[in-house]
């Protein structure tokens, strides 16, 4: 480190100076977050707001205005791992994934304008019921409000992804969108090994023999893999029952698809997955002809408005991502950080 800050001052190039003022920004944010924290503890304060307030209602904003629009096509995003645990930083909260959604879609019943809604699915999938329980949301939203919904595939939207995808009217691949993988994974560690060499045992007092399957302590025997494998097949079958419902796919493509193997966009058309490829800039149109719309505003719903939206812009953004949101710090995510449980989730 010390070798390059003395090459860095010699240069005095670009890269240097950038650097360098990087590192004299972080130096102040920590300190000033350092003040900040030594003031409330001194002050007696049990309340810190830096950033914004995730219980203030959402608001409207119009990304794209049309004269004489007959109604609104309201642009959602489901973006990042489908679960139920809020996001934050260190000291402030954020609205899980599916809390998120949901709150959207309580608001959006109450505007009986929307004609339309664009669901911009950016997801590996996630949890079996975080997944079931947005797709029942969907379509019962849809049910209840008559109103179309137009799915846009971004980069990936595979296993929970693409379940949630099927409660769409029309569903839309990006040219690049990578998809499918429709089946179920459980992942459990098996350290029994290392902890023999190592000498190392735990005391495990359990009521079944069943009890503490799935520990990391002990190998899995014939009984605890033939049980998770039952668990595995029941998810499964529900996964391909809706998929065979909303697609009409024949038993051939059903069979392919049971491979859990994942498509491009060109690919997943092919094989019924989905029913055009495209891109976002022409799903808020194509939505709102779908609703029978010859012209449609598009809106979504933020927490803080944000003059520079365009369709692409995350909607009812979880994560203040400003410079001055001090207290956002986002973990590293990892496939392997998955908590015990089975889930609709492409991990490669």
């Amino acid at each position: 480190m010390l070798a390059e800050f003395t090459q860095g001052k010699v240069g005095m190039n670009t890269q240097a100076k950038s650097d360098g003022f990087k590192n004299s920004a972080g130096r102040v944010g920590r300190s000033l977050l350092a003040t900040v924290l030594m003031a409330s503890l001194l002050g007696g304060c049990t309340t810190i707001r830096l950033g914004p307030a995730y219980d203030a209602p959402f608001k409207e904003q119009v990304i794209e205005e049309a004269p004489a629009a007959a109604g609104k096509v309201l642009l959602l995003e489901v973006r990042g791992k489908i679960n139920d645990e809020p996001k934050g930083g260190l000291l402030s909260k954020g609205p899980s994934l599916l809390d998120s959604v949901l709150m959207q879609l309580k608001k959006a019943r109450e505007d009986k304008t929307i004609k339309a809604l664009v669901l911009k699915i950016d997801s590996p999938g996630g949890g079996v019921t975080a997944s079931d329980i947005l797709y029942h949301e969907l379509m019962a939203y849809k049910a209840d409000s008559g109103v179309k919904i137009f799915v846009q595939m971004m980069d990936v939207a595979a296993s929970g992804g693409y379940y949630i995808a099927l409660a769409g009217d029309h569903i839309q691949a990006h040219p690049t969108t990578v998809t499918g993988s429709v089946g179920v994974i459980s992942v459990s560690p098996d350290l029994s090994q290392a902890m023999d060499k190592l000498g190392v045992g735990v005391n495990v007092y359990k009521s079944g023999a069943s009890k503490d399957m799935g520990s990391p302590f002990r190998a899995a025997n014939p009984t605890d893999q033939a049980l998770f494998q039952e668990l595995i097949a029941k998810m499964a079958e529900r996964f391909y029952g809706v998929v065979a419902e909303r697609r009409s796919l024949n038993e051939a493509q059903m069979r392919e698809i049971k491979s859990a193997r994942i498509y491009s966009g060109a690919a997943a058309k092919d094989a019924g997955l989905v029913d055009s490829l495209g891109y976002l800039s022409d799903a808020t149109q194509q939505a709102c002809e779908l609703a029978g719309e010859k012209r449609c505003e598009v809106i979504a719903y933020r927490f803080t408005k944000n003059p520079n939206a365009s369709i692409y812009s995350p909607s009812a953004q979880e994560i203040d991502s400003s410079p001055n949101a001090l207290l956002h710090v986002p973990l590293l995510e990892s496939a392997l950080q998955l908590t015990p449980g089975v889930y609709y989730l492409y991990q490669p």
